[in-house]
């Protein structure tokens, strides 16, 4: 479901973030151009408060609603939510349905030109190829991808899993990679970060089932 409304788009769960954007710059809509390049959709994204250039989820969120643990549906401005870099909490024990984003009319050839810009940043920097995006948070010490490639892990592979030749913070697909793979391969460099340099490295990517609540 996507529908607009004024400035507001409102989108199920299942949206996929490019379909947002897209839909919105049909209609004249700027300001969710950055989300262009996300390999997500609206649900997952919002868990994670996904982003990128500066800018995050909840920027452009309006409200969301979700399926709580008690069955119950409830609706959530995005200032009563606890967002955080990368996190928002409230949302963890929560099944999104759907959110409202706000946008901002703009003119066809600026928002084309924003997206053009944004994709040639992520060409130059980020590996073409199936990814779920940046793995780690950046700690404060050092940005993620830096760290992985001081410690020489670039290239680093479980079976078809194997970090990026071109940001070490990125996991690549390269053909038959399993979920086990890529959360091996995440612990591996997890216990490499710490024992070498003493950081713990927090993942971005949210893995749903049995897993320590703290990767």
């Amino acid at each position: 479901m996507l529908e607009i409304q004024g400035n507001h788009l409102t989108a199920g769960a299942g949206v996929r973030l490019k379909k947002l954007v897209s839909t919105a710059v049909q209609n004249g809509l700027g300001g969710l151009e950055w989300m262009d390049g996300i390999p997500g959709n609206v649900g997952g994204s919002l868990r994670m408060n996904a982003g990128a250039m500066g800018m995050d989820m909840v920027k452009n969120l309006v409200s969301v609603t979700c399926l709580d643990e008690d069955g119950e549906i409830r609706s959530h401005t995005r200032e009563e939510l606890n967002a955080q870099y990368r996190s928002i909490p409230d949302l963890v024990h929560n099944f999104v349905l759907q959110a409202v984003f706000e946008a901002q009319p703009a003119p066809a050839e600026e928002m084309e030109r924003l997206l053009e810009a944004a994709r040639a940043r992520r060409k130059l920097s980020q590996p073409v190829g199936a990814s779920a995006g940046c793995i780690f948070k950046n700690p404060p010490e050092i940005p993620a991808g830096r760290l992985i490639d001081e410690l020489g892990l670039k290239g680093a592979c479980v079976g078809d899993a194997c970090v990026s030749d071109v940001h070490a913070n990125f996991i690549i697909n390269r053909g038959h990679a399993r979920a086990r793979d890529i959360t091996i391969l995440i612990d591996m460099i997890r216990k490499e970060a710490k024992e070498n340099r003493g950081i713990d490295l927090k993942s971005e990517a949210q893995v749903i089932g049995d897993r320590d609540p703290q990767f």
